[in-house]
């Protein structure tokens, strides 16, 4: 594959908007569990009684965008301000609450949830995702603060937080950010496409999801401050130049127990094979040193597109399907409403397509699907069932591991089975190869070109190695990936968010599961500012100290004012421009 359509592949994806489509197919919730719609706003209003739950849920990246702020979270956007996958939880799970005379009242989250569109499209190669971060910030903060109100104001309510992709990360954050008194209040959470989904929550963890495959927040890509030190010294820097290529770092698992402070409130946290967002970091273990892999590879091998075309997000805009058909059932357990009655179960298993001879493989059957009323309690797992070197294990989770002794193509087979002796069955093909003998070699003939606030690093691709790791001079890990394909010709990253006029010095890796090579030469870049047309004073509006106001509203009432205010002036300085130019007419 060209590197430019690689480059372009992962360009053209981070420029698609996260939101799922409003018309794609999905299991319509039955009649009962949609809600009557009014023309209130899905904020609470300051009423005396207050529900037995109160559901808050965030929008996921660009969706509802399009929809003006002063009606987008009203009863007249049919996704009430939530998005798609959660207002289609929302609705199913309120119309159960209805019929069994449980009131449930709909907060949607006020917050920009801006689309990839704004962010550069080497975005979650470098890290570089400040427009993003901020739209989270104000998510986070409006969730928090009706979180807070709710405890403070109604201590007799539940409250139940959903989230899809971006939103899921401001409903964590939120959850992060809130006082003990407030958590107290949670009795359950659902997720869609979650940046901390963590792979290892095996009790909280639901879909399809490649296991070991974390979200982009649960492992930073900073690396263990040990590995800092280590490289600074190895680069001949002294004891205080190594710490201070420490300095500031993490090991990027701080992240990781975030359910803990959800203060034993079920979670639901669902997760697609393939999907960059909640399914893109793979740690390594190298010559003991931990990588946060950025796993690029599998999510292309995962989508099946390799020819540059924008799918790269098909599997993360997925989940209003069985997902939050699923999801409404296993809030109706939660709250102990009546279950609906659903189908058999369906058997799921998710596998890699490659792995290595004498190396741990992991699959995942969480995609399985049952009544919660009737749940699976058996996987039974067969490798190679139809050959004399048949294996055959039976766990009690959806997750197992296995290693395969010989090279060449090798079938899974799963069976899952339910309380009632249910069950269902499905396969997976895996081909093995033999593992490598020798750490790769050094990556060469590495270029560096300045951009604005960027340096770009491209070098050709290095036989055996299966992902890369760049550092700075001094050693500190700034990225570990794979290529976006196998068999990529030329290897690319830019880090991004950098000073001009600055220079920046890097090496570049070359590692596999043997080793991890030498260290390239050094290259050196000097980022420098674009030349471009002076542009108006960027005006910067404060941030609303409450969720009462749509900070979106506040923003577009203010940019408003300022080009009513532009216009003007201008208008008026129009006039007395051809006020002066006008002679006197004299009497005659």
């Amino acid at each position: 594959m060209p590197a430019a359509a690689a480059a372009a592949l992962l360009s053209l994806a981070l420029t698609l908007s996260l939101a799922a489509p409003a018309d794609a197919a999905e299991d319509k919730p039955a009649p009962s569990a949609s809600p009557t719609p009014t023309s209130t706003p899905t904020a609470p209003a300051k009423a005396t009684a207050c529900p037995d739950y109160e559901f808050i849920g965030a929008r996921g990246s660009g969706e509802d965008n399009g929809i003006p702020a002063k009606t987008r979270y009203t009863s007249a956007n049919p996704t009430l301000g939530m998005g798609g996958p959660v207002s289609d939880i929302f609705k199913r799970i309120s119309g159960t609450a209805a019929d069994n005379h449980v009131t449930i009242a709909p907060y949607a989250v006020p917050y920009p949830a801006v689309g990839l569109d704004v962010i550069s499209g080497d975005a979650l190669v470098s890290g570089d995702l400040s427009a993003y971060s901020k739209s989270v910030e104000l998510g986070a903060h409006a969730a928090a603060a009706e979180l807070e109100r709710v405890s403070r104001t109604c201590p007799d309510t539940g409250v139940i937080m959903s989230g899809y992709s971006q939103g899921a990360q401001a409903i964590v954050e939120a959850v992060l950010s809130a006082t003990p008194s407030a958590r107290r209040a949670l009795v359950a959470a659902v997720f869609f496409g979650n940046t901390f989904f963590n792979s290892a929550n095996t009790a909280d963890d639901y879909g399809s999801f490649a296991p070991g495959l974390d979200g982009y927040l649960v492992r930073n890509s900073a690396g263990a401050a040990q590995s800092v030190i280590a490289e600074a010294l190895k680069g001949g820097a002294g004891p205080a130049a190594a710490a201070a290529a420490a300095d500031g770092d993490t090991s990027g698992t701080g992240a990781a127990d975030w359910a803990a402070k959800f203060d034993g409130a079920p979670i639901f946290d669902y997760c697609h094979d393939g999907d960059p967002i909640c399914g893109l970091v793979d740690e390594r273990k190298v010559d003991g040193t931990s990588y946060p892999v950025r796993d690029f590879a599998h999510i292309v091998s995962s989508t099946g597109d390799e020819t540059g075309s924008p799918s790269i997000l098909t599997h993360h805009t997925t989940y209003q399907r069985g997902d939050t058909a699923n999801a409404a059932q296993q809030l109706r357990i939660a709250l102990g409403l009546p279950l609906l009655e659903a189908g058999p179960p369906t058997a799921q298993v998710t596998a890699p397509t490659a792995a290595e001879v004498g190396a741990q493989t992991r699959f995942n059957a969480g995609g399985s699907l049952s009544d919660p009323a009737d749940p699976i309690v058996s996987y039974r797992w067969t490798i190679d069932g139809s050959s004399p070197s048949a294996r055959q294990f039976t766990t009690s989770v959806p997750l197992m591991s296995a290693t395969f002794f010989t090279p060449g193509q090798h079938t899974v087979s799963l069976r899952v089975t339910t309380v009632t002796g249910a069950h269902a069955v499905a396969s997976a093909q895996v081909t093995a190869t033999a593992a490598a003998e020798t750490a790769p070699a050094s990556p060469t003939r590495i270029t560096a070109a300045a951009g604005d606030g960027a340096a770009a690093l491209s070098w050709p691709a290095v036989k055996g190695a299966e992902f890369y790791a760049v550092t700075d001079d001094r050693g500190k890990l700034l990225a570990a990936f794979t290529p976006l394909v196998t068999g990529q010709q030329t290897v690319s990253w830019t880090d991004t968010g950098l000073s001009n006029g600055k220079s920046r010095s890097y090496r570049v890796y070359a590692l596999n599961s043997i080793g991890r090579s030498a260290a390239s030469r050094t290259v050196s870049v000097t980022p420098k500012a674009a030349t471009q047309h002076p542009a108006a004073e960027t005006v910067s509006l404060p941030v609303p100290p409450t969720t009462l106001v749509d900070p979106e509203l506040v923003w577009s009432l203010g940019l408003g004012l300022i080009v009513v205010v532009l216009a003007a002036t201008l208008i008026r300085g129009a006039e007395g421009e051809r006020r002066w130019r006008r002679p006197r007419r004299l009497r005659r």
